[in-house]
């Protein structure tokens, strides 16, 4: 019985349209290419733990411009489901930030950083300003017990040109979308647990041979056993809401 409830609780779907119309959306939005010159840009990530996440907030986060792929198994997908071939581009320095942040180095750009632990913040901007001496890092804050009207205002004020969100999915997505919507100009990009990672290991975080691999997923349960669960039941639940969600919108097109 609890298994059939379980079953018939993932098959229950409440605003199904709006789960199709997530999929076409967000796929829609899923790019390699990042335009650093952007100067107003919300970009998030999207791997199949957060996609699992981000359907619940549909609504809101179709104000995101656009996701990099974080995760060879959404690539894979990605492929086997639409014939897009799209690199991963993960928010961290083994992918995007290596250029991204060369391109605020080169050209002296405002950053902000939000997120991790207070300890682990000061340890990432210091090994920040020893790679990337140019940034000028306006402000940066613990992810803790936010209060985000302070901190819209600290951005405006400052005009910051980029600000790094390390919040976990959605708070991350979210706080980005409110920065806009209270009148930040520049640009926001979410990074999940980039901050403490670095603050960890420095700039080299995955070894090379497990990114090659793409074996990073055996990586972080080795250094953080908290995500055991993560990959061996949230991904396997969000691969099958990625597969419903597609048939529904396949099934939908075909009427």
């Amino acid at each position: 019985m609890v298994r059939g409830g379980f079953c018939n609780k993932l098959l229950t779907y409440e605003g199904r349209f709006k789960k199709i119309n997530m999929i076409n959306d967000v796929f829609s939005k899923i790019t390699d290419k990042i335009d650093y010159r952007n100067d107003s840009q919300l970009v998030g990530y999207l791997n199949i733990y957060n996609y699992k996440i981000l359907r619940k907030h549909f609504e809101r986060i179709k104000a995101i411009d656009f996701f990099t792929l974080d995760g060879i198994m959404l690539a894979i997908f990605l492929r086997v489901f639409t014939g897009k071939k799209i690199k991963r581009k993960s928010p961290d320095f083994s992918s995007y930030f290596d250029p991204m942040f060369s391109f605020f180095d080169q050209n002296r750009k405002k950053v902000y950083f939000l997120g991790a632990s207070q300890i682990d913040i000061e340890k990432f901007v210091s090994v920040i300003k020893v790679k990337y001496p140019k940034i000028n890092v306006v402000g940066f804050r613990s992810g803790f017990d936010i209060n985000e009207e302070t901190i819209f205002k600290e951005l405006i004020m400052k005009e910051v040109d980029a600000c790094i969100v390390g919040l976990g999915t959605p708070k991350q997505e979210l706080f980005m979308i409110s920065a806009r919507i209270a009148g930040f100009k520049g640009s926001c990009f979410a990074c999940g647990a980039f901050f403490s990672q670095t603050a960890e290991k420095g700039v080299k975080y995955y070894p090379n041979l497990l990114s090659k691999l793409h074996l990073r997923w055996v990586y972080r349960i080795y250094k953080e056993p908290k995500l055991f669960n993560r990959y061996f039941f949230d991904y396997p639940v969000g691969l099958f809401y990625l597969i419903m969600d597609r048939f529904n919108l396949s099934k939908r097109r075909e009427k």
